[in-house]
């Protein structure tokens, strides 16, 4: 079952070269007039509901002084930034270049923020496909735009803006639909506190990013150069140490040449519980449900509508130098008549030897989702993974979806410049839950299937590799190279080659 953000058609390379060079030299020349320091990794943020970074403690006065934050702060929801320490003293908090462009006051009850972002990759992926077609090598661009508006009254009511174009060029390989949206609407929405200033309860209605469960099962995919978004409804609860959300949203499928519209078939609700009461301890409640009218085959076969439910909790924590983690998530409901019951798991942690030189810290994990052990029996065992970031988790060639499949895998991570460079390696195994059932790709897409479990389970083995310099506070360069280890699973389903990817980004934010 897949669920990408709709189709669309990439373009090929076109005149556009000058002013995708042009727009690189505009992006280097601002970066070099800022004079901040530090950005942090890029890793997947706490969700929304669990991050507590994301909206730090305010008193509700009519004119906070907020001295929590002493700079900027870029987070992966835009929307959860705040700049209003710069109410305090300038000598409380560190200047930047822009910050005459945030919490501009308008008068004494309207505020704006304006902020935006400039991202370019290079791409050079070899046999992806493991190569099934005769030609699988490409090298390619992908450029992102977003610009937004960050409009508060007081504390009450809030309106956020954001607008993006997005494109590729020189891809000669099959077009894929997240890369090209020439320009989008791409968040838009208000929030409204019922009970005015300095109430707990917040409406969120119009076109917006979700993000739950450390990004694994909700996540706004900030890899793929379009980022996902909803049109949704949110009810957002929240005291000093837990936030309940509410919420129903229809996803956005990406049109690259008009109005992105929601998908009228598919209706996704939620409800999420976020408590952060224990000392450096957290645990996350969540319930997902989904109403898809789009008539999707299941893995039996049977072409129908789908009626999913996922219950699951998250525990996380850290102790001295250990971090860990543990996720356990149920599905069941029907689809096409069929009856659902599917499980998936995570267990994750690591040891930061904070004093050793380059702060490394070693971890391990384990994922697992089950598969459908006997296809045709009227039972879809398939665990969906819904609107995942996996690419964080299952190896960043997305290969491996959080689909029939049980994932192992051994990083390691240092900063040989504290807060600047971070070196990250990761080895994965990967072996299907059941040999009958497919392999899912990142997207949630089968691309391998033996109906008759004569292949095995072993799908393979990836290495991931990055090195991230952080710049300055805006900007970031990150290079990385994946490769992969076909195994018997790929061999005894088709042509096999060995996939890698190469990969340089810039990312410039304000």
């Amino acid at each position: 079952m897949r669920h990408h953000d709709g189709t669309g058609n990439a373009s090929r390379s076109d005149g556009r070269k000058p002013f995708a060079a042009f727009s690189l030299m505009a992006a280097f020349s601002i970066a070099l007039t800022s004079n901040a320091i530090g950005d942090p990794a890029e890793k997947p943020q706490e969700s929304s509901a669990s991050n507590k970074l994301a909206t730090p403690e305010i008193t509700a006065t009519e004119k906070p002084v907020i001295l929590v934050w002493s700079e900027p702060r870029y987070l992966d929801l835009r929307y959860d930034e705040d700049f209003r320490y710069l109410d305090g003293a300038p000598d409380t908090y560190d200047p930047d270049f822009f910050d005459p462009i945030k919490n501009i006051r308008l008068d004494e009850q309207w505020r704006l923020s304006i902020g935006g972002e400039f991202r370019f990759r290079m791409e050079a992926e070899t046999n992806l496909d493991f190569r099934t077609a005769s030609s699988t090598q490409d090298t390619f661009q992908l450029y992102r735009y977003l610009l937004h508006f960050d409009l508060k009254y007081r504390d009450s009511f809030r309106t956020f803006l954001q607008l993006g174009v997005f494109h590729d060029e020189d891809r000669d390989l099959a077009d894929r639909p997240f890369d090209e949206n020439h320009l989008a609407l791409h968040q838009l929405f208000m929030d409204f506190k019922p009970m005015g200033d300095g109430s707990t309860l917040t409406l969120r209605a119009g076109r917006q990013e979700l993000s739950y469960e450390k990004q694994r099962l909700v996540s706004p995919l900030d890899w793929a150069n379009t980022r996902r978004r909803f049109d949704a409804v949110k009810l957002i609860w929240k005291e000093s140490d837990w936030q309940f959300d509410l919420f129903w949203s229809r996803p956005i499928p990406v049109n690259r040449d008009g109005f992105d519209d929601w998908n009228d078939k598919f209706n996704f609700y939620g409800a999420y519980f976020a408590y952060s009461g224990i000392a450096r301890h957290g645990i996350d409640l969540f319930a997902f449900a989904v109403d898809d009218r789009g008539g999707r085959v299941n893995p039996n076969g049977r072409i129908g509508d789908v009626e999913r439910y996922t219950l699951g909790s998250r525990f996380y924590g850290k102790t001295g130098g250990l971090d860990y983690e543990a996720m356990l998530a149920g599905q069941w409901g029907m689809w096409a008549n069929d009856r659902i019951e599917a499980w998936a798991s995570t267990l994750d942690g690591g040891y930061t030897f904070a004093n050793a030189p380059w702060g490394p810290r070693v971890g391990a994990g384990f994922d697992w989702a089950t598969g459908d052990r006997n296809p045709g029996d009227g039972s879809v065992e398939t665990f969906d993974q819904m609107f995942p970031l996996g690419h964080a988790f299952l190896g960043y060639i997305d290969l491996v979806g959080r689909q029939n499949i049980r994932s192992a895998n051994v990083n390691l991570t240092a900063w040989p410049i504290a807060k600047k460079l971070q070196t990250y390696l990761a080895f994965h195994g990967f072996w299907l839950h059941s040999p009958r059932d497919a392999l899912y790709n990142a997207g949630g897409q089968a691309t391998r299937r033996d109906s008759g479990g004569n292949s095995g389970r072993e799908v393979g083995y990836e290495l991931d590799a990055t090195l991230l310099w952080n710049v300055s506070l805006h900007q970031a360069v990150l290079l990385g190279y994946s490769h992969l280890w076909a195994q018997d699973f790929i061999a005894g389903t088709g042509r096999s080659k060995d996939p890698h990817l190469f990969y340089l980004q810039y990312r410039f934010r304000f």
